[in-house]
């Protein structure tokens, strides 16, 4: 059975950017790791979601002149923290448009950023899955998703 433990487990809330640039979309990754994500961060007590991904782009990029378009979806996940305890999360997602002179580089010595045409999306391993799954569908039909746990 599926524990949750506080302290140690609460729901996380995570505001995401699906980066946007031209045909490119620019996941993050750890660093030497074989995995994807979304870049983006917790949002804080009275912050909005728009206002966290604003300030963490900020802070892992260097920059908050990067303009929000659009909704593109949610997506809850639950995943294992430690042994027996679970951590779950829900990620509010938008589309962030990148002007195609602008290269992003990380502030951050843990995390890389990555180019990846949107065509080959599909090839790369991006958590959580139900997420690349909803960026697929939003990426062929444009309605914003909802991924449930």
């Amino acid at each position: 059975m599926t524990r949750f433990q506080g302290p140690k487990s609460h729901i996380h809330s995570i505001a995401r950017g699906l980066l946007v640039r031209g045909e490119e979309i620019i996941l993050c990754r750890v660093k030497n790791e074989k995995w994807f994500f979304l870049p983006g961060g917790h949002i804080e007590d009275g912050e909005s979601a728009r206002a966290t991904l604003l300030r963490e782009l900020r802070e892992e990029i260097g920059t908050s002149d990067y303009k929000i378009t659009s909704f593109v979806g949610v997506c809850e996940n639950v995943f294992p923290l430690e042994d027996d305890v679970s951590q779950h999360e829900i990620n509010i997602i938008f589309k962030v448009d990148v002007p195609r002179e602008v290269w992003v580089n990380t502030k951050e010595d843990h995390i890389e950023f990555v180019n990846v045409a949107v065509s080959d999306l599909k090839d790369y391993k991006i958590l959580p899955a139900t997420l690349k799954d909803g960026l697929l569908e939003w990426l062929k039909n444009g309605k914003p998703f909802l991924k449930e746990i």
